[in-house]
């Protein structure tokens, strides 16, 4: 089954669950789900105008 990983506005708290489960609460609110990280894998496959940082997809 997919995963998808969760994130606490208010503390930062991340957490990954089954994507059938309802996003779980932290702080009293209910919890935003991560967008998934878009970005090459590697240096090499990236372009030279991103200046981004790296984004993090939740996969630890």
């Amino acid at each position: 089954m997919a995963k998808k990983t969760y994130r606490c506005e208010e503390c930062g708290h991340e957490i990954t669950q089954d994507e059938g489960l309802p996003a779980p609460d932290c702080c009293g609110e209910s919890m935003s789900n991560l967008p998934p990280c878009n970005k090459p894998h590697t240096a090499e496959a990236s372009r030279q105008e991103d200046s981004d940082e790296a984004c993090d997809d939740g996969v630890h």
